[in-house]
């Protein structure tokens, strides 16, 4: 009997499925399967992590369909490079599908995975996360981009009907038993996560409490695609700086685990017409993701060579902590820091705002804010976010000259004019007017006294910001 397994990591769903679309295509009996990587659960120890009772509900939701359809998904916890193999053996599957993933770590993962099945176990990867494969699209002498404006040139220019395409799922009457193998699995000395269980057990089984996130339901992925380029496409351009307005898609959770897929969300824009700057983004994902493919040492080093050990970082400290807790004193950041403890999540300005500040204002080593936001962004990847981070702190591919500091009090009026944002964040300043709540401190005697001041001043701190890149270029 052939059986086929499709192994689910990125992506959370059941339609427009590259790995289940291939499984369907092939003989034999398909069981979805998804593991909670101990491997990388290692580093998020929050027992309230909301991405991961995020991938549990999804994970339930599509138990659900599935079990409708005659199936059901297999869930375990452990090492892939240890399950993988042992579930291929007990249940002599013939074929494994995955989508092709392009992080250091997870090409060694897949890697080891593929040296440990059986020779009568094939394992097949392939494109689904992104648009292009991060070796698609290259210069014209076969190297890859290090600045995004000609990537993203050559990247529009290679989409075609073929690469934007669905694809399908026909899954009628394909599924395999779950019970059966959850049976062989138990047998295999294998840990299950019992879906059925329901999401308090099936999280505390791993350690983890189940939530209520009001933010961030899995039941509408596809309805806030279709509603954004509904009733907000035509304005992103203009909304997307203003951090108080809802002017971004805010899909890029659903997109980081795959509830919506990058080929639809590009079909819906391309359909709209009038969305060019928003498939820019998914340029971007792509671009992230290319750079790390090829520079696999920006995971820890700065892309830059003439950065690497030159520049005087500073650690943890006073000022790390004042950040951390949203308390340095300047509104714009502490705002944009409150509202990612709280939710998860933080406006794309509001990431470049903080960003700066931490790398320029405060010269704290840009990897102590890229695990910052890998402890707590629902949407965290890891090449976005390191690329991201780099940019910031001028040392990466395409990034912003050293020169470049914001000035968070010039961001704050500019993207937050009214203070809306500030207000709803950092409530301590509520009753300041628009004109002074971008700096409370110019109040003297008469600033709010539950508000910290400033822990450096930006005009000092970009001098030395300044003269740390001078001394370090070649």
């Amino acid at each position: 009997m052939n059986l086929s397994l499709v192994w689910l990591r990125r992506e959370l769903r059941l339609h427009d499925h590259v790995p289940l679309s291939l499984a369907m295509a092939s003989p034999g009996a398909v069981q979805p399967i998804f593991i909670f990587d101990t491997d990388i659960l290692s580093r998020f120890t929050n027992p309230k992590d909301r991405r991961v009772n995020f991938i549990a509900r999804a994970l339930m939701q599509m138990h659900t369909e599935l079990k409708k359809r005659g199936g059901g998904l297999l869930v375990l916890r452990g090492s892939p490079k240890d399950i993988i193999p042992k579930l291929a053996v007990k249940l002599g599957v013939t074929n494994i599908f995955a989508a092709e993933d392009y992080e250091p770590g997870t090409i060694a993962r897949d890697a080891a995975v593929k040296a440990a099945l059986p020779v009568t176990t094939r394992f097949v990867q392939a494109l689904d996360h992104l648009i292009h494969a991060p070796y698609a699209v290259l210069k014209d002498d076969k190297t890859p981009f290090k600045v995004f404006t000609p990537y993203y040139k050559k990247w529009r220019a290679a989409i075609s009907p073929a690469t934007a395409g669905e694809a399908v799922v026909k899954d009628k009457g394909r599924y395999a038993d779950v019970t059966e193998s959850m049976k062989v699995a138990e047998s295999a000395g294998l840990t299950i996560i019992d879906l059925d269980a329901g999401i308090m057990k099936a999280l505390g089984a791993m350690g983890y409490e189940a939530v209520e996130d009001d933010f961030w339901p899995v039941e509408d992925a596809q309805e806030r695609l279709a509603d954004f380029m509904a009733t907000k496409v035509a304005s992103y351009v203009p909304a997307r700086d203003f951090m108080a307005k809802h002017g971004t898609s805010r899909l890029s959770p659903y997109l980081r685990f795959g509830l919506v897929s990058a080929r639809e969300c590009l079909r819906a824009a391309e359909d709209a017409g009038i969305a060019d700057k928003w498939i820019s983004e998914l340029a971007w994902r792509d671009f992230y993701a290319m750079v790390m493919y090829h520079w696999p040492e920006v995971v820890t080093c700065e892309f830059q060579p003439q950065y690497r050990g030159t520049i005087a970082w500073s650690g943890a400290g006073a000022h790390w902590e004042a950040f951390k807790k949203g308390m340095t004193g300047y509104p714009i950041v502490d705002a944009a820091v409150r509202e990612l403890l709280q939710t998860g999540w933080m406006h794309n300005r509001a990431r470049m705002i903080v960003a700066s500040f931490l790398t320029k204002d405060l010269l704290i080593d840009w990897r102590l804010g890229e695990e910052f936001f890998a402890q707590h962004l629902m949407d965290y990847e890891l090449a976005s976010n390191n690329g991201g981070w780099q940019w910031a702190a001028s040392t990466g591919t395409d990034a912003a000259p050293y020169f470049r500091v914001f000035n968070p009090v010039l961001q704050s009026k500019k993207f937050d004019g009214a203070g809306e944002y500030i207000r709803h964040y950092v409530p301590e300043l509520e009753g300041l007017s628009d004109k002074d709540i971008h700096a409370p401190w110019e109040l003297g005697m008469m600033r709010p006294k539950n508000y910290p001041e400033p822990v450096v001043d930006h005009a000092a701190a970009k001098a030395k910001v300044l003269a740390a890149f001078k001394a370090a270029k070649p």
